[in-house]
């Protein structure tokens, strides 16, 4: 893709989408529409997110602010070819903060489904810990995440760290549906999750044969 928008603005548009562009990008959390003309503005907007799909990235709304991450198709080809793949043991521990701060508590309805999964449940350590990962992995697992904004530490407890915020949202979707497939797999919620699933693999199967 190319940036003929931007191209075509004057100098001073383009710094403005140039400094909204380099926000996005290295901001720890969602950077306010009102910080730059070039978010608050809708047709600015649009410019920033030509520029940033020209390297791959796409501009996320997250709650009052935006954030970039990766487009899906990108992100599923760096996967695919190990860029960015946390260790065994990180994974791990991330999917188990995963599990008890944001999957099983919505799965209850103890959190909103439009809340931040960085603003999950907190998981105690010792919540971690009460798993087949060492306790001595945990910590140190504990540690690396945190250093990549993948876990912040909240009170006594581990909650998603901002990191997550940079998922788009068929990413957030399909994570959270393996996750409630994991934590109650004969939950109503799990088998609701199926259905559609065999229902989208159906229409999939149509839409391949016409």
């Amino acid at each position: 893709m190319g940036t003929e928008l931007y191209e075509a603005l004057p100098e001073h548009r383009q710094a403005d989408v140039r400094a909204a562009v380099c926000a996005v990008e290295t901001a720890r959390w969602p950077v306010p529409a009102s910080s730059f003309r070039a978010l608050a503005e809708v047709p600015l907007r649009r410019v920033v997110e030509e520029v940033l799909a020209a390297s791959g990235r796409v501009l996320l709304a997250v709650g009052n602010g935006f954030v970039s991450g990766y487009d899906d198709a990108i992100r599923t080809r760096l996967a695919d070819e190990g860029v960015g793949v946390l260790g065994r043991e990180d994974r791990a521990v991330l999917t188990l903060v995963f599990l008890f701060s944001v999957a099983i508590p919505r799965a209850r309805g103890g959190i909103l489904g439009q809340t931040l999964w960085t603003e999950g449940v907190p998981v105690s350590r010792d919540r971690l810990k009460d798993s087949a990962v060492p306790d001595g992995a945990v910590d140190d697992a504990l540690a690396r995440l945190a250093t990549a904004d993948l876990v912040r530490f909240k009170g006594a407890g581990v909650v998603l760290g901002p990191q997550v915020l940079r998922l788009t949202e068929a990413s957030q979707a399909a994570l959270l549906e393996q996750l409630v497939l994991l934590a109650e797999p004969g939950g109503a919620l799990a088998e609701s999750i199926l259905r559609l699933r065999a229902r989208r693999d159906a229409l999939g199967s149509q839409s391949s044969e016409e």
